[in-house]
């Protein structure tokens, strides 16, 4: 990279036009080596901690009518045989995180965990001292992805210990119905599971889930256990109603008044009650449309599909608002940015401020107070810990606390 100049780069970028170029060189403006400046931001990015938010002192105080804050929660933080057949032996989702490197200039990657560090989830005390932490912020409960593949069950365990252990903290299954695929997308190509829906799955699903159901921790709304499906629209529609129906059957037998099912807006999903859901809970960036605005950036290397994406408009015009006639739990990010999975195959990083974060929040959390009954004071937060996808509410050693701080800020306020 020392032998490209700072006008080359963003000329190769498709930045300046070559006429624009030309009239540069022309004019004999003596362009600055990207190396040192380069360097002089890495330094600062990975030195600098005068971003970095310390841990609260004045942990945060439920009042009687706050809304419930969910964060999504991924369990893939330990190893198994089938990341180790496709992926190598011993990975896990911090192999990608630890190798994420930046794909423009001002690009914050790799990021690294703090307080926890890179841990591994099959100790119980991680997930302790996460729920501590999500408690102390105002972190209600958490939306657990379940890896269900016609009774396979896969990245269980942590679930299992969580469902063995005292820790106190509120929780909710998120059925990930896709394949499971070495691209990440859920797709059809070098697929690794491969999701279907069989006649007696749903006995099966049922008898599965029923230890978690049955748990006091459970969410419920009028003792119905609050159950997700990420992408009910990959299953035909009379299959997944039939599905649901026998789920529902089976927990009124086992003492409870039904399900509460809800699907996520995954891919544009927006018939939920043709499919025989509630409603939907969001899950951003899916959803955005064009409200949102692509960014022109410095990018390298030059052959990356990276793209950047502003939310300022999204945020600032209050897109995010909205009421279709069925019941929608709002859902927010801190940031996102899926640069360790995806850089070179179409990877997007938003740009979110922290003052953008906060007027997201605090609008879900006003929209969900004038627009959802007392029981259905639901608001969803992606994610506690998708390091893959830079969703993270989990501190990082260059901003510390911040998301987390951010997040205490918007429901103390109002």
């Amino acid at each position: 990279m020392t032998g490209l100049t700072y006008n080359t780069l963003k000329l190769l970028c498709g930045l300046i036009p070559i006429s624009g170029y030309r009239r540069l060189a022309r004019r004999k403006i003596q362009s600055r080596y990207i190396a040192p400046e380069y360097a002089k931001w890495i330094d600062d990015l990975h030195n600098n901690k005068s971003n970095f938010v310390p841990i609260t002192d004045k942990p945060f105080k439920r009042k009687s009518d706050t809304p419930k804050v969910f964060a999504y929660y991924l369990t893939q933080y330990h190893a198994v045989p089938e990341n180790d057949a496709a992926h190598g032996k011993g990975f896990t989702e911090w192999t990608n995180v630890a190798a994420a490197t930046p794909q423009f200039v001002g690009h914050y990657q790799p990021k690294i965990p703090y307080d926890l560090g890179f841990y591994n989830l099959l100790d119980i005390n991680v997930m302790r001292r996460q729920a501590e932490l999500a408690k102390m912020y105002g972190i209600y409960g958490w939306c657990f992805y379940f890896y269900w593949f016609s009774g396979k069950q896969v990245l269980e365990k942590p679930l299992y210990n969580f469902l063995e252990s005292d820790i106190d903290m509120h929780f909710h299954l998120c059925w990930a119905n896709e394949n499971w695929s070495k691209l990440w997308d859920g797709g059809n190509k070098e697929v690794v599971l491969e999701q279907k829906l069989s006649d007696g799955d749903a006995e099966k699903f049922f008898a599965d889930i029923l230890p978690f159901i049955q748990d006091k921790r459970y969410e419920k709304i009028d003792n119905k256990p609050i159950l997700m499906i990420y992408r009910p629209s990959l299953f035909d529609c009379d299959k997944i109603k039939s599905f649901l129906d026998t789920l529902d059957k089976l927990a009124r037998e086992n003492g409870f008044d039904g399900f509460w099912f809800m699907a996520s807006n995954a891919f544009n999903f927006n018939t939920p009650i043709e499919y025989g859901f509630r409603g939907i809970i969001e899950f951003p960036p899916h959803g955005f449309g064009k409200n949102v605005d692509f960014v022109k950036c410095l990018c390298f290397p030059t052959t990356t599909t990276f793209s950047v994406v502003s939310l300022s408009r999204f945020i600032g015009d209050r897109l995010y608002i909205t009421k279709p006639n069925y019941t929608v739990f709002k859902t927010v990010f801190p940031s996102w940015d899926n640069t360790p999975r995806k850089a070179y195959s179409n990877g997007k990083c938003f740009n979110i401020s922290g003052q953008e974060y906060k007027q997201w929040l605090s609008g879900v959390i006003k929209w969900t107070r004038e627009n959802n009954p007392e029981n259905q004071q639901y608001i969803y937060i992606n994610a506690w810990n998708e390091w893959g996808e830079g969703a993270i509410l989990e501190p990082t050693t260059r901003y510390g606390y911040k998301n987390l701080e951010l997040t205490k800020q918007c429901l103390e306020e109002e």
